[in-house]
């Protein structure tokens, strides 16, 4: 039987150090090919991607879009295809020649979803979150009002037009079961190179951390949750421990220092920070799917706390998970102080991630979706 010809079409370059969807693009080529798909992928550099180009081993066209220019076009734009600005750009046409040659093409989170307008090969879209459990319209006059709404009636078109969606975690799947009776629906996890994540070493200073971009509204309320609510308590039973805050426009959320904060803004790489710590801790109040730094601590067997929306779609073996301020202190206080037990939660965590999130058990859901699509 010939292998499946897969078409993906992803909104940034799979880097090893570039955004969340860069990495997970990595591991997601890496693990169609270590399935035998016959893998073609087509990348849009958008203006806000990071630097550098994809591994020289992988099948990856990379294509610049620039920034959408204000004005009227824009404005009917919107109308016509919530999301759709990739669709308006060169890619769409790149897309479109390298479809003719799939059986399936797979499109990577919702701004691709319009992509395949056009194009007679079945497709899916994969859904990595829900922009409504993550953020809120805000004023009417105020520019996330436009973001977050033009997001939602793309979501919502993206489940309207497909009939195959693929969600990283069980509350996404849910959601769209009920919202698209019409689709079937997969639940597929996200997943990550482990080659990019030496085991941390677990034996420095005491040393809490979190990182992310604060752009991100649910990363910048745990960051200030972290450091004005939960740090205090967790410095009142470990006096020499350290918190390291790390990631995009840290500064710019006027976070209060405060005894053994460290406030680092970028750093070079996010395995190398994760692997500098002792315990991830993320007291995430909102979001939806899978969260990638919480998937790259466990990747590095760095043990983690954090909320159950933090650890969605992530099996919870090693992680500590709590909803209160005052728990979620003790229990990065516990793995802080006890070496036997941080070691042995770290070691669970890699195991669990080796076993679930490495490239190749990641992307079998996709694979045995593939065939169904490919067989008609």
């Amino acid at each position: 039987m010939a292998p499946v010809k897969a078409l993906l079409v992803l909104t940034q370059p799979p880097l090893p150090e570039g955004g969340a969807p860069g990495k997970c693009a990595l591991a997601l080529v890496r693990g169609l090919q270590a399935h035998g798909v016959d893998v073609r992928a087509i990348a849009a550099r958008q203006h806000f991607a990071a630097d550098g180009d994809p591994p020289a081993d992988l099948p990856v066209e990379v294509v610049p879009v620039p920034a959408e220019q204000p004005g009227w076009r824009a404005q009917l734009r919107r109308l016509r295809r919530p999301g759709g600005w990739l669709a308006e750009s060169e890619l769409h046409e790149r897309v479109r020649e390298a479809a003719r040659e799939a059986d399936v093409v797979h499109l990577e989170e919702t701004e691709t979803a319009w992509l395949d307008d056009g194009i007679a090969t079945p497709s899916l879209v994969h859904v990595h979150y829900l922009v409504r459990r993550d953020r809120d319209l805000g004023l009417p006059w105020r520019r996330q009002f436009r973001e977050v709404l033009e997001y939602r009636l793309a979501e919502r078109a993206a489940r309207r037009r497909h009939r195959y969606l693929v969600a990283s975690s069980p509350l996404v799947a849910g959601t769209l079961r009920r919202e698209a009776p019409h689709a079937e629906v997969v639940l597929a996890p996200l997943g990550l190179d482990p080659d990019l994540y030496p085991p941390a070493p677990l034996d420095g200073p005491p040393t809490v951390g979190l990182i992310g971009t604060a752009a991100w509204e649910p990363t910048a309320r745990s960051m200030r949750r972290l450091v004005g609510a939960v740090w205090p308590l967790v410095r009142r039973r470990v006096p020499d421990a350290r918190l390291l805050v790390a990631g995009r426009g840290v500064e710019s959320l006027g976070l209060d220092g405060g005894p053994g904060v460290e406030l680092l803004g970028t750093v070079p790489s996010a395995a190398a920070f994760l692997r500098s710590l002792s315990v991830l801790v993320f007291p995430l109040e909102r979001g939806s799917g899978m969260k990638v730094k919480v998937l790259e601590a466990i990747a590095c067997g760095l043990p983690v706390v954090t909320t159950p929306l933090g650890a969605e779609g992530i099996e919870r073996d090693g992680i500590v998970v709590e909803t209160e301020d005052a728990a979620l202190a003790a229990a990065a206080a516990e793995l802080l102080s006890d070496d036997g037990l941080r070691r042995a939660a770290g070691a669970s965590c890699r195991a669990t991630f080796q076993r679930l999130y490495a490239p190749e058990p990641a992307t079998r859901p996709l694979v045995e979706l593939y065939e169904r699509m490919a067989a008609g």
